[in-house]
């Protein structure tokens, strides 16, 4: 597999999809960027004296500007992590994208695989590897680990084989590319009972599965919920040492999606039959306004991690562009985007990775004191041209 050039028919097939598009965030004072001409092509020619740069609403200089041409051989590294998805369909969907990805994944990027166990987000490989038979070894595990609910109760640090930035890995063994082809064969053959998972309820909702009437029940998910986001940050932590674009596309269906959902958001408005009243909201629209609350203070303190780590994060979870699961509103900042979780989602997501991968490296000096985030804007001279640039940075 060659490195391939990003082409403008495949970033239309991607934004088609109504995907929620940022360029990323990059560690110091860096950043990754995208920019299209009118028809929606890239556009690679672009000069330091086209591009003007605001952080926290300053204008700063431009140290380095570097074209997707200059950084085509650069290693990227890209980071699977499965949370609990609890239909066959979704779970069959989900694996088979993530397959067919990998086959997709140019020469001499790195990958790392990691899956929900039975008590904590494990790694299915010792650190960021190049070893396609490896990456199909550890993809061919999860169907079968992969729970359908957030059980347990994680640590807060991955399990597993654990993360090493730098690993001192044995050469890739041969025939990688045919051991991935054979696992989407596998994958993509006969019925989708060997995905595992239970079905959806018809008719059930978000509301029905999340009972806002058990307010106890709802601490309980927000707590386990916030968990899981505990060890994904943990593994940021790890990430924030490894040069180049990194990319965390997160597959999941599970209760950390349903507490995103719109209706539990509307909930907090609703006027319900055992609402309380004398200026206490009371009963159910009281949960979702805790539960709202306490999830965005956790997504809010993951993307501070990611900016910080110069990852960017993907949500692969919604069943819509409306409907983004729980990365989904955190993505955009980070520089990453959302796919819905459906049916056409093995045939965009490597065409969308390889597009939203080709960007500019642009940097600046720092001023000031450092700072957790701070906003970010990047505008260019060039009449009809369109920039995915990042709303967040590390550097002030």
């Amino acid at each position: 597999m060659t490195r391939r050039t990003a082409r403008s028919f495949l970033l239309g097939a991607c934004l088609s999809l109504g995907l929620i598009a940022q360029a990323p965030a990059g560690n110091g004072a860096q950043l990754w960027l995208l920019v299209l001409d009118g028809r929606g092509g890239p556009v690679g020619d672009l000069k330091p004296d086209e591009v003007e740069l605001k952080v926290g609403g300053k204008v700063r200089p431009l140290a380095e500007l570097k074209s997707p041409d200059q950084l085509a051989a650069a290693t990227q590294s890209w980071i699977l992590v499965f949370e609990p998805i609890r239909d066959p369909s979704y779970r069959a969907i989900a694996f088979t994208a993530a397959a067919d990805f990998l086959t997709k994944v140019p020469e001499g990027d790195q990958v790392f695989i990691v899956a929900r166990g039975k008590d904590s987000l494990e790694s299915l490989l010792p650190g960021l590897s190049t070893d396609r038979a490896a990456w199909a070894k550890a993809l061919a595990r999860v169907p079968a680990m992969l729970p359908e609910s957030l059980t347990g109760v994680p640590t807060g640090k991955l399990e597993g084989l654990g993360f090493q930035p730098f690993p001192k890995l044995a050469p890739p063994q041969p025939g990688g590319q045919e051991a991935l082809t054979a696992l989407l064969a596998r994958f993509k053959t006969g019925t989708i009972a060997w995905a595992g998972g239970t079905p959806d309820q018809k008719g059930r909702t978000a509301q029905d599965r999340v009972n806002l009437n058990d307010s106890a029940m709802v601490s309980g998910l927000v707590q386990a919920v916030g968990r899981e986001m505990k060890t994904v940050e943990a593994l940021l932590d790890s990430l924030a040492s490894v040069p180049g674009q990194k990319h965390m596309i997160v597959f999941s269906h599970c209760e950390s999606d349903d507490l995103n959902q719109p209706s539990i958001r509307t909930s907090m408005n609703r006027k319900w039959s055992n609402q309380r009243v004398n200026g206490d909201m009371g009963g159910p629209a009281e949960t979702a306004t805790l539960a709202v609350r306490d999830i965005t203070i956790q997504q809010m303190q993951l993307k501070a991690k990611s900016v910080q780590a110069g990852v960017m994060i993907y949500s692969v979870a919604g069943s819509s562009p409306n409907i983004t699961g729980n990365m989904g509103p955190l993505a955009p900042d980070t520089g990453g985007f959302c796919f819905p979780l459906r049916s056409e989602l093995e045939s965009q997501l490597g065409q969308a990775m390889q597009v939203f991968g080709s960007r500019y490296l642009l940097r600046w000096a720092p001023q000031g004191t450092p700072t957790p985030t701070a906003s970010i804007e990047v505008s260019v001279k060039r009449k009809g041209a369109r920039v995915i640039a990042p709303t967040l940075t590390a550097a002030p």
